[in-house]
């Protein structure tokens, strides 16, 4: 009975047979892609301006910077100068003693001093004790200005020295140039001795 059936499913089994299925038709040509509408600051032309207005403030603050250095440079420079032209009150007394040159101007200056600041009143004194004048004429010019101050008709004090009160915010850094004269007994001027003062 085993058998029949055996027999019986072996007929109506059919063998395996392939199939070839048809492929779908090919793919069209791609789609566009879809345009986006890119904001005002993304376009190139925005970009391009956004750029230019960068370059322009950068150059403007260099330009500035620069103008702020120089204005402060000068500003300093005109302070100087105006604490240099105008005169103050000294704070304090300084006495200086230099002793003049019999000869001729010497070939170094015969003192150096630097500018005092806060500003002092320099008692000058110069020692005449080696000549003879009754009176005394004290001039003194400053190299490359001219004529600062002319005392005539000075007389030296008991140590035979010839004194002298001077604001130093009058005296500008430079080198100055005293002459001393002393007059004869007719009034006339005659040479008695040279100082070279430098203030730095």
């Amino acid at each position: 009975m085993s058998g029949k059936k055996t027999r019986k499913s072996s007929r109506l089994r059919k063998p395996a047979v392939q199939v070839e299925l048809a492929l779908p038709p090919p793919p069209g040509p791609p789609l566009p892609a879809p345009e986006i509408e890119l904001a005002w600051w993304q376009r190139p032309r925005a970009v391009a301006a956004i750029a230019v207005l960068a370059l322009l403030s950068i150059v403007v603050a260099v330009a500035s910077q620069v103008a702020a250095q120089r204005d402060r440079r000068s500003a300093a420079a005109l302070e100087t100068r105006v604490q240099a032209l105008a005169l103050r009150t000294p704070a304090r007394e300084r006495a200086l003693r230099i002793a003049p040159n019999p000869r001729s101007w010497s070939a170094a200056p015969d003192a150096t001093i630097r500018w005092p600041e806060p500003p002092e009143l320099l008692d000058l004194y110069l020692p005449v004790a080696y000549a003879d004048f009754p009176t005394y004429a004290v001039t003194i010019d400053k190299v490359d200005l001219g004529r600062m101050v002319v005392v005539q008709r000075m007389m030296p004090d008991s140590n035979r020295e010839l004194r002298l009160s001077l604001n130093s915010s009058g005296f500008r850094p430079g080198e100055y140039r005293i002459r001393i004269d002393g007059y004869t007994w007719r009034g006339e001027r005659v040479d008695a001795g040279w100082v070279r003062l430098v203030v730095e």
